[in-house]
């Protein structure tokens, strides 16, 4: 049995994360930032859940978090960052710089801010691990295709927009190498993924860049069993690297 924490944690695959640690008898901390409204989390009812307020938006309610938590726990075996959003879909001549300075707040300084303010527990845990959730979409070395296959290029809208989103884990990526760079000597292991495309409310409405004529076929469910044996297999031999869910490692 080992303590993790989960943020974004009231939907999606957040939500699922929550469900399947539960499941084999973990006990966990899930991160959101209105527990009064995350109705599906609190159905749960399980003893080993405890469900708390943390918005990556607000620094405040991190640090309140982090102090609750210091309280309660001893320690903290996993962090998986796991909260984002998408941001517009327009094409990256049409960017706004507001959007983007939204997404990055939420989807880099988020994950920053949190395992800053956890990295006191982490490092007192067992497997000291963080886990940051990133996506295909922030691969460099991915997306060279584009340039050298027109038909790919013309056919995948996220190849010209999205940029927010795309920025957001590009930037995330190097956060992850950098924390476990520094973070090595001390035993913890830092990782980032892409969780595939899932059926969710995020995954759905990515759709909306192609039209229709492409969507999600990756259950929740099913993503997050790959997750967890990629989780669960992570090292200090794996720290710093970039994963596809099913534990290929990724172009960055």
């Amino acid at each position: 049995m080992a303590t993790y924490v989960v943020t974004g944690a009231s939907r999606g695959i957040g939500l699922e994360l929550v469900k399947q640690l539960l499941a084999r008898g973990d006990v966990v901390v899930a991160a959101v930032r209105d527990p009064s409204k995350a109705s599906n989390l609190n159905a749960l009812n399980a003893a080993n859940l405890h469900v708390i307020k943390l918005d990556v938006e607000k620094p405040e309610t991190i640090k309140e978090a982090a102090a609750t938590l210091e309280k309660q726990f001893s320690s903290i075996d996993c962090l998986i960052n796991n909260a984002g959003v998408l941001g517009s879909l327009a094409k990256t001549s049409k960017a706004d710089a507001s959007d983007i300075a939204w997404v990055h707040k939420v989807n880099v300084l988020g994950p920053l801010a949190v395992t800053q303010a956890l990295l006191p527990l982490i490092k007192k845990g067992k497997k000291k691990l963080i886990a940051n959730i990133s996506s295909t979409l922030g691969s460099i070395g991915d997306k060279e295709q584009y340039m050298e296959n027109d038909d790919a290029r013309r056919g995948n809208a996220f190849a010209v927009g999205g940029l927010a989103y795309k920025m957001s884990k590009a930037a995330l990526n190097m956060q992850t190498m950098s924390l476990a760079a520094e973070l090595k000597d001390d035993g913890i292991t830092v990782i980032c993924y892409c969780p595939g495309w899932v059926i969710t409310d995020m995954g759905n409405s990515g759709s909306e860049a192609f039209d229709g004529k492409a969507a999600p076929t990756l259950s929740a469910e099913d993503s997050i069993k790959c997750q967890l044996k990629l989780i669960d297999s992570a090292d200090l031999s794996k720290s710093g690297k970039y994963f596809a869910h099913t534990g290929e490692p990724l172009p960055w």
